[in-house]
């Protein structure tokens, strides 16, 4: 290899690579013989390259080889390394690379790989029917290695920053050099540096150190799939992993992302389309379906043909509760019960949530506190906006915001109440980017990856987020 050196060639790969974190220079010097042995963390074998590599090189190296590495290595995988460049791919795929100065440079790659791999199960927060399986663990250097086995490129870049006084937790910054915004990127490095946390424990920890003052909306997106915190990698995303937690941070995050899934990006464009579709208006659903019927109910009838109206008086005559009250037991009851649910351990879980369900609604109507049309009203409100997660905890509290507005104001103050939270969404920035992108500001190209899904054009495109 003509590169001018070992200490050139060392000083490349290093560059190449950004001086990841990750990336490792185990330099040797005996007389006369100068070796460097280079691989990147927990995508190569340690121990393998402790016994197999290290320990040979010192023991038997000296100013008499010659590019012997067949007989000095144990190992049954070498290849010749011709240029600095073909060390370097050769790191991203798993392998090491040994490079020897006596009266020239040798230079060869071991093979090495160690992938970080799990058993085939998916996470439970982030479930697909179609598509890649893999998902995080609680290690931070195995979640980094995991993108590595998907991202094989040189210009990912991988910087490890220590947050929490007490904890002193690892949280490695990951992205692609030329796709990830520069803004976005110094942003996220100046809030990790002036974070004042004393124990993080949790990428939660670090979204909420990361979030704006006052934030209502989700500023960072959060997933365990690999395949998924890869794709927003590649389309421009700079990525958090954070050392303890299954869940990787991507930023920024704006609305469509709510709406959008994995999975879109292997089904047919029409399909994918008509499912983002379907999601958007079950969000609305969720959030305004009980404030339409209170506003109905108390303020605007007129809104609601007659013949529905005169069957919801029907049901109601001989409840002893308001609707508006009704309403809003169920909502709150139905919150108590998901809230059990998620805590109880999971072998009981289940079945707590589904008994409390049935008593619920079977109690409460023969008791005479609650209709059959509140129940419904109530539960379709409620399962919908299990379509879209993210926004789960926003949607809590906006639905009681609705309600109360469509009670007090009728419609007027529902549309009120809504738009105030458009203007909000309107402003709203993640990381100096506009939360309603593509949508506001107006990016047609963007709009082909918002309601519309369009894989063959989006799919691994760099995504205009300003």
């Amino acid at each position: 290899m003509d590169i001018g050196g070992l200490d050139k060639l060392c000083n490349y790969v290093g560059t190449r690579l950004g001086n990841s974190a990750d990336f490792t220079l185990r330099p040797i010097d005996k007389p006369g013989c100068r070796l460097a042995v280079m691989y990147i963390r927990n995508i190569s074998g340690r121990q393998y390259i402790a016994d197999r590599v290290v320990a040979p090189l010192v023991k038997y190296c000296d100013n008499s080889f010659r590019g012997g590495f067949d007989s000095l290595l144990q190992s049954a995988a070498l290849s010749p390394c011709n240029s600095p460049e073909e060390a370097v791919q050769s790191l991203l795929y798993g392998n090491l690379v040994v490079a020897a100065e006596t009266d020239r440079l040798y230079c060869t790659v071991v093979g090495a790989d160690n992938f970080a791999h799990r058993s085939v199960s998916e996470p439970d927060s982030d479930v697909t029917v179609k598509g890649p399986r893999a998902g995080f663990t609680e290690s931070g250097e195995g979640n980094v290695a995991a993108l590595r086995r998907v991202i094989k490129n040189p210009d990912l870049r991988v910087e490890k920053q220590t947050v929490g006084s007490l904890t002193g937790t690892d949280v490695f910054i990951v992205y692609l050099q030329g796709r990830a915004d520069e803004a976005v990127l110094s942003a996220v490095r100046r809030r990790l540096k002036t974070a004042k946390a004393s124990c993080v424990v949790d990428s939660g920890n670090i979204e909420q150190l990361l979030a704006p003052k006052g934030s209502f909306f989700p500023t960072l997106g959060s997933s365990e799939k690999v395949d998924k915190v890869a794709s927003k990698i590649l389309s421009g995303r700079v990525g958090l992993v954070c050392d303890g937690s299954p869940f990787v941070l991507t930023a920024p995050y704006v609305f469509a992302e709510s709406i959008q899934s994995a999975e879109d990006y292997l089904k047919p464009a029409w399909y994918a389309t008509f499912m983002r579709c379907l999601r958007f208006f079950a969000l609305l659903a969720s959030l305004l379906l009980p404030a339409m019927f209170t506003a109905a109910v108390y303020h605007d009838s007129w809104v609601l043909p007659s013949v529905l109206m005169e069957s919801l008086h029907e049901m109601e005559k001989d409840i002893k509760l308001s609707f508006f009250a009704e309403i809003l037991l169920m909502l709150t009851a139905f919150e108590v019960i998901r809230e059990v649910g998620v805590r109880m351990p999971r072998s009981v879980g289940e079945a707590v949530g589904l008994v409390a369900s049935l008593l619920v609604g079977d109690a409460t109507v023969e008791a005479g506190l609650a209709g059959t049309s509140v129940l419904l009203i109530v539960a379709f409100s409620e399962t919908s906006g299990f379509i879209v997660p993210a926004m789960s905890s926003a949607g809590v509290l906006l639905r009681y915001l609705y309600l109360f507005a469509a009670y007090f104001a009728g419609f007027n103050g529902l549309l009120f109440a809504f738009g105030l939270t458009v203007i909000a969404l309107l402003k709203k920035k993640s990381f100096g980017v506009g939360y309603m992108t593509p949508l506001y500001p107006l990016n047609p190209r963007g709009m082909e990856d918002f309601l519309l899904a369009i894989p063959k054009k989006t799919l691994g495109r760099r995504e205009k987020l300003k």
